[in-house]
């Protein structure tokens, strides 16, 4: 259902684009869901195994809400692609599509005769993107790589722990997954409209520690090797913004660093503490970083005066600073701000309710871009789709059924 000011009726983006998923998890599922709600027919190939997702809680009709998450609007087929029937399945459906998406790690695809050139030299026009940890070239290609190792390799986790004075921990986002997904899926969209210039698709690699390097807005930072002054509030040190408490208990936190210049002046004149510009551990930026828990202490007296967060966004915001109480998922989702711009929506849970997930960011004027669900079955759409897309028989999906090439898993409602 279109949102809000979005014109009725108006065609997804990437309607008619059909994409191949050989993903699991998370990095290649995200890319492949963005391209679904873009409008995308996206057939998820999923192993007789399932995808490790599946088996995650909350779970509800035999559906994890994790998968459903990631995969909810793609369509999906479980076919043994190991076995020589299931591969040449496979290609018969990839003759068929715009864009395959897969994320195994490097040279598995070569193995099964999936890969960039032996797909291609079939169908010149498709797309083809692989995900990894560290790229297809290079002396760390064959490296196992999931999100937490690859924060610890690309600085993020290392910086994390610094800001917390050595205090190292795993991220609980997988970020390099998600980040990964996007820039994939950004990529997919850049290779297809090149196509329509071009005639011809191409191979993307996109790695995951490239990706973290590429969003670590700091990195240019660390990548600095001439000397800085001291005191200087370098790359603009968000690690300091202040998180405070009002009176009642809320909690928020103030976007500016305390000690630089300008955003100081802001601080003193909505705290009502003016006086604080003659105090000499605060006469300069480096002054105040010396003594920026004595400068925290005293926002933090002034926030405890405050009945509320809210209150205190009040202030702050006409002081032409900006604030945000500290919210969970839920809380944001309950929101009349998430009710207004459908921020969350809820998909046909395949029994009598539905799961509330996160809804596409994107609002297009003429287009509808929402998750639309549900999240399928394994194997639930093998008929259909070879049948439609590889140009298979009836009798010979029931044969390869028989013969374990194909299999599925459709529970009845409730187990």
């Amino acid at each position: 259902m279109a949102r809000g000011w979005q014109e009725p009726g108006g065609a997804r983006p990437l309607e008619g684009i059909v994409v191949l998923d050989f993903t699991r998890v998370l990095s290649g599922p995200h890319a492949t869901r963005i391209l679904a709600d873009l409008g995308a027919d996206v057939v998820k190939v999923e192993p007789p195994t399932g995808d490790l997702t599946r088996f995650t809680a909350p779970r509800v009709n035999s559906t994890s809400t994790y998968f459903a998450q990631q995969n909810a609007g793609k369509r999906n087929v479980s076919i043994d692609v190991t076995r020589p029937e299931g591969a040449d399945v496979v290609r018969r459906i990839a003759l068929r599509c715009d864009a395959v998406v897969e994320n195994f790690r490097h040279g598995v695809m070569d193995r099964l005769g999936l890969d960039w050139a032996s797909l291609s030299a079939a169908n010149p026009r498709l797309v083809y993107a692989s995900i990894t940890g560290y790229g297809s070239d290079g002396p760390w290609t064959d490296r196992r790589a999931f999100a937490p190792t690859v924060g610890a390799e690309s600085g993020i986790t290392r910086s994390q722990g610094d800001a917390r004075g050595g205090s190292y921990a795993n991220d609980p986002h997988s970020h390099a997954d998600v980040y990964t997904g996007v820039h994939a899926a950004l990529a997919v969209v850049a290779a297809l409209y090149q196509r329509e210039r071009t005639g011809t698709g191409q191979h993307l690699d996109v790695s995951m520690a490239e990706v973290m390097l590429y969003d670590n807005e700091h990195a240019h930072d660390q990548l600095w090797r001439a000397p800085v002054p001291p005191g200087t509030i370098r790359s603009f040190q968000p690690g300091d913004y202040p998180v405070l408490a009002a009176a009642d208990g809320s909690r928020f936190v103030v976007s500016g660093h305390p000690a630089e210049r300008g955003t100081f002046e802001l601080y003193l004149a909505a705290v009502g503490r003016g006086d604080l510009a003659a105090d000499p551990r605060f006469a300069d930026p480096a002054d105040r970083l010396a003594h920026l828990p004595d400068l925290v202490a005293v926002l933090a007296q002034w926030a405890a005066t405050m009945p509320s967060a809210a209150a205190a966004e009040e202030v702050l915001a006409a002081h032409g600073l900006a604030s945000g109480a500290l919210r969970s998922a839920r809380e944001l989702a309950d929101t009349a701000w998430s009710a207004a711009r459908g921020a969350t929506v809820h998909i046909d849970d395949r029994g009598s309710g539905t799961i509330e997930l996160p809804n596409s960011p994107w609002h297009f004027s003429r287009s509808d871009t929402s998750l639309h669900g549900p999240v399928r079955y394994r194997g639930e759409d093998n008929r259909d789709v070879l049948v439609r897309l590889a140009g298979l028989s009836d009798a010979d999906v029931d044969r390869l059924e028989r013969d374990g090439v194909l299999s599925s898993r459709v529970p009845a409602p409730g187990a």
